[in-house]
């Protein structure tokens, strides 16, 4: 018997052992030596998966450990107890479990410096403890040596003292990298070239300049006065900052002005002229720059000092030399939509100079006019008179500056203005009836029938009524969606009821369109309200017959518990009316009932008792399909358990075997300590008493704590 027993228990086991996850990587954070990584696997492995030979008598489990210190691991605590240089490697290989990186440095005025831990160490001369802590702390809290200390001997110092290794005083680009620096108005800086002139380093900073985030950008004035390059480009040492321009600034360009379309050509400039002609007593380049506007030229400021009329062409009146294209010009309208002035067209019959600037003034000078100022002959009216060409204000010619199209307002109802044109001046309409632009407030059709807005018109007589004559408007029909809290979504079809019937039998004696429109109850509906003035039985079918016709029936899963519910099937056999409101509430806030109170005839234990349908207990698998595995989230030195339904169901245990008598589903489900589980209570009925491996045995832990995260 006993020789059956064990293989037995072992065949029961190996489906445990075949799923077993793996173990997890822990992450340790120091306080000064950066984060420590413990590999769980590759420990195991070597210590034949014995968990019991740290835990628990190195590593507690289900307690954060204290943090140990190198100097306590050294005396046999923790990770040194095993690793003391006979068991495992000793704790004096430091990049064995502590990771080193390129650290960046980064240096106030000076910029960012990289120390590699490769490089040093890959000399064979060094260890980690050569610098560490003595020198350096492992931590990124280091405090800043300045050059003067290290100089002394601090620091990188210590051994760069001409003797152990390269002096850091003089040797700067060793440490610090160098780099060609762009700046405004296309000057650069070579770092290359004057180290090749025998300057050292020193000879500008911080003397000069102070490099880093706080580096302070000179002007060309601060330079002429010897600040900065000025410092050594005074004319003696070096070339001049003033007027040998070209000699820093090597890559000038044509400047484009966004506003207006103008252009400034250095090329050609730079021909006749030298640079100091113009900067800075005339304009100041980079970000001090000013932009001035034609009016300030024509005062002979900024290009205006030479392009005056004599010294070359003026600024007024040759427009197209600077201004090397011409847009179409956008004019948005409070009442009248977007109106487009077209330049080219009009510059086929007239040059700049007969607009600009006497008319109109450009750029930021620009001023818009109102149609009553037109009419007085100011902006576009001073051509636009009727004589020289058609009037500005004449209503007969509004289309010809502002688009006219059609009007698409809400449920497809549209309004074709170039059709009402055809008997109507724009005048007839705008701005009595119509204030055109996005103000203009929209009429509702009780409003209209009164006379307003198109019913000014469409009153039957002068053209056909508002009232009746819903297709010449709308041009189409949209189904109709009605969110109902009660039973979703209903939809309503204009396209089959307008096959039947004319929107006149609906609109406005039944139904109010648009912002009249009322939600009706059912309730009101059977009063003969809303569809129920059709929908009574006779007419049509009536709105307590059958649900299913307007509202969607849909299958409903519930996805915490792995239940569905099917509609289709519940319909062959019951009304709606049955269940819906009294059993539920068919909504998004139907409360969810727990199995205990379904066994007591709540929700679906009204029917599912026994009797009148299959008992809510005992008959899991009819509504519950899908068992899902249920993870359980423990701390980390735990790890997190899952409990497979596809596996315990495949042993030949069915649902009553727990539910409800050992372990509650759904709302009423709780957790259970270990303790509790050695007295016999959830997983520990079973687990404990003999039908399989004891919870209360330490070697069988990582069974079920197989998810490590």
């Amino acid at each position: 018997m006993k020789r059956l027993l064990v293989p037995a228990i072992l065949l029961f086991l190996l489906p445990v052992v075949l799923f077993a996850a793996d173990y997890r990587v822990v992450t340790f954070s120091t306080d000064n030596a950066g984060k420590i990584v413990f590999e769980h696997p590759l420990h195991l492995k070597a210590l034949g998966s014995d968990c019991t030979l740290c835990h628990n008598s190195l590593f507690a489990i289900g307690k954060k450990a204290a943090p140990v210190s190198m100097a306590e691991m050294e005396k046999g605590k923790s990770c040194g107890a095993c690793h003391n240089g006979k068991r495992a490697f000793p704790l004096a290989e430091c990049i064995r479990c502590h990771v080193t990186k390129e650290v960046p440095i980064s240096i106030p005025d000076f910029g960012t410096v990289t120390f590699s831990h490769r490089f040093h160490m890959g000399l064979g001369a060094y260890g980690c403890a050569d610098c560490h802590n003595a020198i350096f702390k492992a931590s990124t809290d280091n405090s800043h040596a300045t050059m003067a200390q290290m100089e002394k001997g601090a620091s990188c110092g210590a051994c760069h003292d001409g003797a152990t290794a390269f002096t850091v005083k003089a040797n700067c680009t060793k440490c610090h990298m160098v780099r060609d620096i762009s700046f405004a108005a296309d000057a650069h800086f070579s770092h290359d070239y004057h180290l090749g002139l025998s300057y050292n380093c020193t000879d500008c900073h911080s003397r000069y300049f102070i490099a880093g985030p706080n580096s302070h950008r000179y002007t060309m004035k601060e330079m002429e006065t010897q600040q900065s390059c000025g410092g050594c480009h005074n004319g003696n040492t070096a070339f001049s900052v003033k007027g040998d321009c070209g000699k820093c600034h090597t890559d000038v360009r044509e400047v484009t002005f966004s506003q207006g379309n103008a252009f400034f050509s250095h090329r050609v400039h730079t021909k006749i002229l030298n640079c100091d002609n113009c900067h800075s007593g005339i304009f100041i380049g980079g970000v001090n720059s000013k932009r001035y506007t034609m009016a300030d030229m024509e005062k002979g400021l900024s290009c205006g000092v030479c392009h005056e009329g004599k010294t070359v062409f003026g600024v007024d009146g040759n427009c197209d030399k600077c201004h090397v294209k011409t847009d179409d010009v956008k004019f948005k309208t409070a009442t009248a939509g977007t109106v487009t002035f077209s330049h080219g067209f009009h510059r086929q019959l007239y040059g700049c100079s007969d607009c600009h600037n006497g008319i109109f003034r450009a750029g930021a000078e620009r001023k818009s006019y109102t149609m009553a100022e037109m009419g007085q002959g100011k902006s576009c009216g001073a051509c636009h008179d009727g004589t020289t060409a058609f009037a500005a204000t004449a209503a007969a010619n509004c289309g010809k500056c502002h688009p006219l199209g059609d009007v698409t307002m809400a449920d497809d109802s549209r309004f074709p203005h170039v059709k009402h044109l055809e008997s109507l001046g724009c005048g007839d309409c705008h701005n009595d009836l119509f204030r055109p632009g996005p103000g203009n407030p929209r009429t509702t059709m009780p409003q209209m029938e009164e006379g307003k807005s198109c019913g000014a018109c469409h009153d039957g007589k002068t053209a056909f009524s508002v009232r009746g004559d819903c297709s010449k408007c709308h041009r189409s029909t949209t189904d109709i969606v009605f969110n109902v809290p009660q039973t979703g979504a209903t939809r309503f079809s204009h396209a089959f009821h307008t096959g039947l019937y004319s929107c006149g039998d609906c609109h406005y004696a039944v139904f109010g369109a648009g912002a009249t429109a009322k939600r009706y109850t059912m309730k009101e509906m059977e009063g003969g309200k809303s569809c129920g003035a059709c929908h009574d039985g006779k007419t049509a079918f009536a709105v307590t017959a059958d649900c299913t016709k307007c509202h969607p029936v849909r299958e409903i899963s519930f996805k915490k518990s792995g239940a569905s519910f099917s509609h289709s099937f519940h319909i062959q056999a019951y009304r709606c009316s049955d269940c819906h409101d009294a059993l539920f509430r068919p909504a998004a806030d139907n409360r969810h009932t727990t199995m205990p109170e379904m066994e007591k005839g709540k929700s679906c234990g009204a029917c599912h008792d026994g009797s009148t349908a299959f008992a809510v207990t005992g008959s899991c698998g009819r509504c519950h399909p899908v068992t899902k595995a249920v993870k359980y989230a423990l701390p980390d030195s735990v790890g997190s358990v899952t409990f497979s339904h596809h596996y315990h169901l495949g042993k030949g245990y069915g649902c009553v075997d727990c539910h409800s008598k050992i372990v509650a589903a759904g709302a009423a489900s709780r957790s259970f300590t270990m303790k509790e589980m050695e007295a016999g209570k959830s997983c520990g009925a079973c687990h404990g008493f003999s039908m399989a491996f004891s919870v209360k045995d330490p070697i069988n832990c990582e069974k079920c704590h197989q998810k490590w995260n």
